[in-house]
């Protein structure tokens, strides 16, 4: 069958495509792309248990992007455990909720902002400032570089498609991080106190066997990949809940509104539903079989998670929003990743999700959309870029 991530119509909606690719060709291969793509939730999951077949060395896009050091999507173990064991602690639901009271000021700060307006753009306004002032808060960054922080984020994010519109941004944020990574070396030789976050402790932590820290490319190929894999995904998860919650039937959000318990929920059917990143890439390390279609080594192959966030087999009713379906269903999704790759990030992105639901609902109780969404440019991404909303408290 003819399939390409980039034709208009699948850009548009991908799911009545990925729906067809399940039942017709569950593996299928884009010449002009020279990539194949996985379909099935049992084919994906495969892959994901199969880090020495399937390596992350040649990047998660779809073209063979040049190792990054530090960047945890081109590790394959041993590096890669090493590395994520090194951060695992900022990102344990301890260090997480620290965070919880100074997002939820920063939350009710932007709605404030918004309540005479009486119209906002729930992207622009509120969902996307969010998620980056609780990585720069993680990180240990003021939120004074919050706005550089953003748009270095868009430019990555579209650079996992179109590399050569993120070169500028990669530069400038790479430079901004080595300075920061040296000031915080040579306050700590000079026996002076860093400033609290995980940037200080990339920086300063003992990497190597003889005790010294991680070279500075590193630490800067790991910040720039953790803002890029937490950042628009965040967003994204923000407004597609949003968005999905307001539609037709409006029952939806009043139920959140009524029941402010369920938005865990929300949020979970919403990751299944309308997952932030819809593939990433691996690169198989020799030849092998999937479904019966040969795959030859050295091939790039798109994991498509939101197709096998609603394959049949796996969910009821898969192509519905529930916000009843059962806990233990929802579970099977592939939004975070799966094994040794699952998601780092994925508590403070819940945490960042919930604590932007509960505010909006608690402020906004009659919120409702008003003109035309538009989808994130990006091939491999979904989420809404423009999220128009009328504001009645």
């Amino acid at each position: 069958m003819k399939y390409s991530p980039l034709e208009p119509d699948v850009l548009a909606d991908p799911f009545p495509s990925y729906s067809e690719l399940r039942a017709r060709c569950p593996v299928h291969h884009e010449e002009n792309l020279a990539v194949f793509s996985l379909s099935r939730h049992k084919d994906i999951v495969d892959v994901l248990r199969d880090p020495d077949v399937w390596s992350n060395r040649n990047g998660p896009g779809i073209g063979f992007s040049p190792q990054s050091r530090g960047d945890m999507q081109h590790d394959d173990p041993p590096e890669h455990q090493k590395r994520r064991n090194l951060a695992r602690g900022w990102f344990l639901p301890s260090a997480v909720k620290r965070l919880e009271p100074d997002l939820r000021d920063l939350a009710r700060s932007l709605l404030d902002r918004l309540a005479d307006a009486g119209q906002a753009d729930l992207y622009e306004d509120y969902a996307l400032p969010l998620p980056v002032s609780s990585f720069c808060s993680l990180l240990g960054v003021t939120l004074d570089d919050r706005d550089r922080f953003v748009e270095w984020a868009d430019a990555l994010t579209l650079g996992m498609a179109y590399p050569e519109r993120s070169v500028e941004a990669r530069r400038e944020m790479s430079a901004f991080t080595l300075a920061e990574v040296r000031r915080r070396r040579g306050l700590a030789n000079d026996g002076h106190p860093l400033p609290d976050g995980l940037l200080s402790h990339l920086a300063t932590a003992e990497w190597e066997q003889d005790g010294s820290p991680m070279p500075d490319e590193e630490v800067v190929g790991m910040v720039n990949q953790l803002l890029v894999a937490g950042h628009e995904t965040t967003t994204s998860l923000i407004t597609n809940c949003v968005w999905r919650l307001l539609e037709s039937p409006s029952e939806r959000w009043d139920r959140i509104v009524a029941e402010p318990s369920l938005i865990p929920a929300a949020l979970e059917e919403s990751l299944r539903h309308d997952p932030p990143v819809l593939g990433l890439c691996r690169t198989n390390n020799v030849d092998v079989t999937v479904e019966s279609t040969a795959v030859p080594a050295q091939s790039k192959v798109m994991l498509l998670f939101a197709s096998a966030n609603r394959d049949e087999t796996m969910f009821a009713e898969p192509d519905s929003f529930d916000l009843d379906r059962e806990p233990g269903e929802t579970a099977q999704h592939l939004s975070f990743g799966w094994g040794i790759h699952h998601c780092l990030g994925s508590r403070l992105a819940r945490l960042t999700g919930r604590v932007a639901l509960e505010e909006l609902a608690a402020r906004f109780p009659r919120i409702h959309l008003e003109g035309r969404t538009e989808r994130v440019p990006s091939p491999f991404l979904w989420g809404r870029k423009r999220l128009p909303v009328a504001l009645e408290p």
